[in-house]
């Protein structure tokens, strides 16, 4: 898709369309760059040109949607991007407009509101008919629906039955650990119900429609109330409205509420396409939820105060771009740890910090490797990466103490993960900085490479944690092309995960790490030669 010009007039470069403004006065629009001159007239505040929203292709399948795919923002005129001090330019497919930044400097999503919480009286409210033996959760918020003003087509009984299905089963997979105050639940299933829009709402319960078909022993009928992809192409479709509104009106009491569902409808359409297994679209949706953390966190922007709510969103759009980062490769626009604060400190924090920060040095490095200090002094050598790693894992099992498990013997099993992600963290690491043909580095690896699969071993209750494990199964089975006892290893559980989860994400990882160890070590040196060589060919892979 071309991008859409303005037409430039000899003497005065004109806009290719009417300004908001004008267009809500009914009056024809001189588009006069920057803004409007009958604007500045009439002393009203121009909002520009910058948003046009159109559907790529090739997604949707069915309804008035078919054949398209992702809203998509096209860039303001010429005049208005040459005047932009925003993010770089996305690729057309990716639906945010960095361009708009500029017009979000005067907003700010502080409206002074108390984060969305879940009255008490609202829980327990309502319980499924149809299995709930089969999918019952003591977490779960049961919450009354009745209690919410949603449309029509959103209250019958397919809608309850994915609701009380993402509360009971999709939302334990998705924090570290599920546990009373799993933010998923808490937070996410209260801002879908009171949102204005329902574009949060619809793409929770194409995500639990999606995850429910994927199950084996699936009883639900096969019917348009139990069909992900209609719920999904109806968010996708509100989504774009919303962002037109979100991007080009001034603040509203809503405007968090709205900001807030924008980008946990895009983190949620990411966990979607992670169980369909398709990761081209995951991307998307990736790069739009990076570029939404950097409108919040862009550091020559005012500072923006953002709730409980908004907080939890970019750690997790963090989270996700940590382990996405680490394993894709030719698009080095990670989003950097500092947008994490102190206040943001918690259990894995640091680890994450540092796994990206050691994710941006390599990649500084590769692309540039005669430049000097493209790695920070404190990554350089093996002791220094240790003792931030130590230092990391110390303030993990801090932070774990105050964690509200809200079940016996969960904690030990927690303590146990955070071992897991220490030795994965320093595989990852030593071979992503170090000379791994170094006889110390490469004895290092294989003694972490071994800690993981021991401590593996020690998780007593798997069903909590098992989803957890994808991303230090791969750097296991990264280090294991001359052991085929590792190799079966890794490989049995990236199964066992991927049955017990219901997310088929693996696959793609999986398949990369069979070609992997069949490489002649003399052509590719290491799993990242081989995963830049094949994004260069347009084949990418996530592990999350």
């Amino acid at each position: 898709m071309s991008l859409r010009m303005s037409s430039l007039d000899p003497n005065e470069p004109r806009a290719a369309k009417d300004c908001r403004t004008c267009n809500r006065r009914r009056i024809r629009c001189d588009r006069s760059l920057p803004t409007c001159k009958k604007c500045a007239l009439k002393d009203l505040s121009c909002p520009g040109y910058g948003l046009r929203i159109q559907f790529g292709q090739g997604v949707a399948s069915r309804g008035k949607l078919m054949g398209k795919a992702l809203p998509i923002i096209e860039p303001a005129p010429q005049a208005t991007l040459d005047e932009t001090l925003s993010l770089r330019s996305l690729t057309p497919a990716e639906y945010i407009n960095p361009n708009e930044e500029v017009e979000s400097r005067e907003t700010s999503l502080d409206t002074g509101t108390d984060p969305i919480t879940v009255p008490d009286s609202l829980r327990n409210a309502f319980r499924s008919s149809y299995d709930e033996r089969a999918f019952h959760n003591p977490f779960a918020l049961n919450l009354d629906l009745s209690s919410y003003i949603l449309p029509p087509y959103l209250q019958g009984r397919p809608v309850r039955e994915l609701l009380h299905y993402h509360d009971h089963r999709v939302a334990t997979l998705m924090p570290w650990v599920d546990s009373p105050n799993n933010p998923w639940r808490k937070l996410m299933l209260p801002l879908a119900l009171q949102s204005p829009s329902q574009s949060l709402l619809l793409a929770l319960l194409a995500l639990s429609a999606e995850h429910y078909s994927s199950r084996p022993d699936v009883t639900w009928p096969e019917h348009d109330g139990f069909v992900s992809s209609n719920y999904r192409d109806r968010s996708l479709q509100i989504l774009a409205q919303d962002l037109r509104t979100e991007l080009g009106e001034d603040a509203s009491p809503t405007r968090q509420a709205q900001a807030s569902g924008i980008l946990a409808t895009i983190l949620v359409l990411c966990n979607l396409e992670m169980i369909r297994c398709n990761t081209a679209t995951w991307r998307v949706h990736w790069k739009a939820a990076r570029t939404i953390t950097r409108r919040w966190t862009a550091p020559h922007l005012p500072p923006t105060v953002l709730d409980e709510t908004c907080r939890f969103l970019l750690k997790e759009a963090f989270i996700y771009d940590v382990f996405g980062s680490s394993t894709t490769f030719g698009d080095n626009d990670q989003i950097p740890s500092s947008v994490l604060t102190e206040t943001d400190a918690n259990v894995f924090t640091d680890w994450l910090q540092l796994v990206q920060d050691v994710t941006r040095a390599e990649r500084a490095r590769n692309d540039n490797p005669s430049a000097s200090q493209t790695v920070p002094l404190d990554l350089q050598n093996m002791h220094s990466l240790q003792q931030r790693f130590e230092y990391a894992r110390d303030r993990s099992r801090l932070f774990s103490q105050s964690f509200n498990f809200g079940m016996s013997d969960a904690s030990h099993d927690f303590m146990v993960l955070i071992d897991i992600f220490h030795y994965a963290g320093l595989i990852y690491s030593f071979h992503a900085l170090l000379d791994s043909q170094d006889p110390a580095v490469q004895a290092a690896i294989e003694t972490n490479v071994g800690a993981v699969i021991d401590t593996i071993g020690q998780i007593q209750n798997t069903a909590l944690y098992e989803h957890d494990l994808v991303w230090p199964l791969f750097m296991v089975g990264a280090q294991s092309r001359h052991n085929k006892s590792i190799q079966t290893f890794a490989e049995t559980k990236l199964l066992e995960v991927m049955n017990s989860t219901g997310f088929s994400n693996c696959y793609p990882a999986l398949d990369f790490l069979q070609r992997f160890w069949e490489t002649d070590p003399s052509v590719i040196a290491d799993w990242m030669q081989l995963a830049r060589q094949e994004s260069q060919q347009g084949q990418h892979f996530l592990v999350i």
